[in-house]
């Protein structure tokens, strides 16, 4: 993207402020477009590695050279969260609103559960139930062993939230604004509070001593009390949103945004450091692995590796949006991008191990920003009054370096490099 100066080339005037609106609703989403793209988390158990792609199959490989050991074919394109695994049966979600139970061991139909519209893979397995929410505004409990519907439980929007199970309680976000807190076994409401954006959330919320954390589109990360549904906390982290929930890790919470921050909070809400990224890093679902934190940005392409303490370390570079989170097998990890790619790199060497392709071109997916203006003021002479414009483009995420961002640490990215050409694909950049 050209620099903020740049933009305003045909320009004469000062800009004197500025602020970022949400002026739709956030569903683009619901509008990935089918392809080969693997745009879903990455499961990994017993030597096998478990995906989807939006071309519609779920897969399994051999972890070890990414070959195929069978896939199963849905109707529509499988996107978001990861497949469960449990009792030897994987669980996957499709756009063709079925939710299916899969033999893990051959990718065998075992059942399917078709709800009124679309569903994402954001499933989650607790004692014997397999619980999910869709675009129709339902969330429902299925029983795991032959699909039976056990409970559903209406919203006002649509669901792209992961849910939680903490005891006899399931938490789960929605489109409408709403964090739900539901009995598990009835499908009874407990609690619900309100924010002001989306929940939309592919990996858990973090939770620990009856605190759950979870972010939102109205920009703030939030801490709320499990038994009570009464706020604790909440605090600002980015001015587009969050689409993964916080990644709890020892006695730190950590949040990544859109607008290419990535944040270290204290369990009371404290910064404890951030690290500031190009203004178009899109960051995804992060995950720690052996004391490491691995990022994934839609505006680079590339997987991310910090410390700890906030210091990236190095980032291997794709062909196309990285977004959903990661796993790690030995000293490699594995993560799909949008390029159509499974990679498999070896987090010492910073090598590629393996690449998995899938069949299809790069997916379409609706403008990153599409739901958000940057709305400022500039005097339109010495004479005449101050008047407003709009425009629709990205600021340098540096302008966030605000008091409300303040901490005692803070780092900048390097420069982005690609890993030697072995592996690379001939891919243009308007695909994606």
């Amino acid at each position: 993207m050209a620099d903020f100066e740049d933009a305003f080339e045909d320009f004469s005037v000062e800009m004197v402020n500025y602020s970022i609106k949400k002026i739709g609703k956030f569903d683009r989403d619901w509008r990935i477009g089918t392809g080969g793209s693997l745009g879903g988390g990455i499961l990994v158990k017993d030597q096998r590695v478990y995906f989807t792609s939006a071309n519609h199959n779920a897969y399994c490989a051999d972890s070890n050279d990414g070959s195929v050991i069978w896939k199963f074919e849905a109707r529509d394109v499988l996107f978001g969260g990861t497949p469960v695994l449990a009792d030897g049966r994987l669980f996957v979600a499709s756009y063709d609103r079925n939710i299916y139970a899969l033999d893990a061991g051959n990718g065998k139909l075992v059942w399917k559960y078709e709800t009124r519209d679309k569903m994402s893979s954001a499933l989650i397995e607790s004692e014997g139930m397999i619980y999910a929410g869709g675009k129709d505004h339902n969330i429902y409990a299925l029983d795991a062993k032959n699909g039976n519907l056990v409970w559903k439980f209406r919203t006002f929007d649509g669901i792209l939230s992961h849910g939680l199970v903490v005891g006899e309680r399931l938490l789960i976000g929605s489109y409408d604004h709403f964090l739900y807190c539901i009995n598990k076994r009835t499908g009874g409401l407990i609690w619900k509070f309100e924010t002001q954006g989306e929940i939309q959330n592919f990996n858990p919320f973090a939770f620990k001593d009856g605190i759950v954390y979870f972010g939102s589109f109205d920009n703030y990360v939030r801490a709320v009390d499990v038994e009570s549904g009464k706020l604790l906390w909440k605090r600002k982290a980015g001015n587009y949103g969050m689409s993964s929930a916080p990644v709890l890790h020892d006695k730190m919470l950590i949040v990544s945004t859109r607008d290419g921050i990535l944040f270290a909070f204290d369990l009371k809400g404290k910064v404890l450091w951030k690290h500031v990224g190009s203004d178009e890093d899109v960051l995804g679902v992060p995950r720690v692995f052996d004391g490491l934190l691995y990022v994934p940005s839609a505006g680079d392409w590339c997987m991310h590796c910090y410390g700890l303490d906030g210091k990236e370390l190095w980032r291997f570079k794709t062909d196309g949006y990285v977004f959903e989170g990661s796993a790690k097998t030995g000293d490699h990890i594995i993560f799909g991008s949008w390029d159509c790619g499974l990679y498999c790199v070896d987090v010492n060497t910073r090598q590629l191990v393996w690449k998995f392709r899938a069949p299809g071109s790069p997916s379409y997916a609706p403008p990153p920003y599409e739901s958000f203006e940057i709305d400022f003021e500039v005097p339109k002479s010495e004479i005449e009054e101050t008047s407003r414009r709009k425009y629709d483009f990205h600021l340098e995420s540096e302008n966030l370096n605000t008091s409300e961002y303040k901490s005692d640490i803070t780092y900048q990215s390097g420069t982005t490099y690609r890993e030697k050409g072995k592996y690379q694909i001939d891919s243009k950049t308007e695909e994606f």
